[in-house]
């Protein structure tokens, strides 16, 4: 499924919602432009949307082609609400979406986005991307053997005298980044790969995995001591 079709057709959709809402005729082209996103739909999902189509008859009033706006906003929100409660979209979709395409780390977005396009279980987005940046510290650092907290008190230690890779210049700034890096393995790390994690949204699986996404480029740009 093409994931960003999606979301710009549902986005003109909501756009067919607000004209039609106030109106008692709209423009005959707005029922063209409503079929037509309807169609993309069918195309993109690759389901029959025939149901979905507007017949709605076409008038004149005042010397232009017009349709009831009550009967084209009928279909719509009817494909408004399929596309809501059978694919998750929402009102919410336009800022996650602004979040995902932040990310910079591929393999970050490859390992994360068909689990973040699910509806619920989002605790496994935050497993992928925590187990993530531990392998890209053991691959910069080559611990092969360590894992976990072990991995991270060893690669990335608070001071320079004992780290494999100096992610700042600024010893200050290491050492931040050193807790920050054991935090997030023993804060989210361990207990998405240890059990079963309810009560984690969307959106915030969206901006831990943002957080990992900076964590990833300081990592990927840090010098190895050792």
């Amino acid at each position: 499924m093409e994931k960003e079709k999606l979301r710009a057709s549902y986005g003109r959709l909501k756009s067919i919602n607000v004209l039609t809402s106030s109106q008692d005729w709209v423009p005959l082209t707005l029922k063209d432009d409503y079929n037509k996103i309807a169609h993309d739909l069918s195309d993109i999902l690759q389901e029959d949307l025939t149901s979905f189509l507007s017949s709605a008859a076409p008038t004149s009033v005042g010397g232009r082609p017009v349709v009831r706006a009550g009967e084209l906003s009928a279909k719509s929100l009817q494909l408004t609400y399929y596309l809501e409660y059978g694919y998750n979209l929402s009102e919410r979709v336009t800022e996650i979406g602004s979040i995902y395409n932040s990310l910079t780390d591929d393999e970050l977005k490859d390992r994360c986005s068909d689990l973040l396009s699910a509806s619920s279980n989002f605790d496994r987005v935050i497993n992928q991307a925590t187990l993530l940046l531990e392998d890209r510290i053991r691959k910069k650092s080559g611990l092969n053997n360590l894992t976990g907290v072990d991995l991270v008190n060893r690669a990335i230690n608070s001071t320079y005298a004992n780290t494999v890779l100096q992610l700042s210049d600024d010893p200050d700034e290491h050492e931040g980044f050193s807790h920050i890096c054991r935090g997030i393995v023993l804060s989210f790390r361990n207990p998405t790969h240890h059990k079963i994690v309810a009560g984690i949204s969307r959106e915030d699986a969206l901006k831990i995995c943002a957080f990992i996404d900076k964590l990833l480029q300081i990592v990927d740009s840090s010098k190895k001591l050792k």
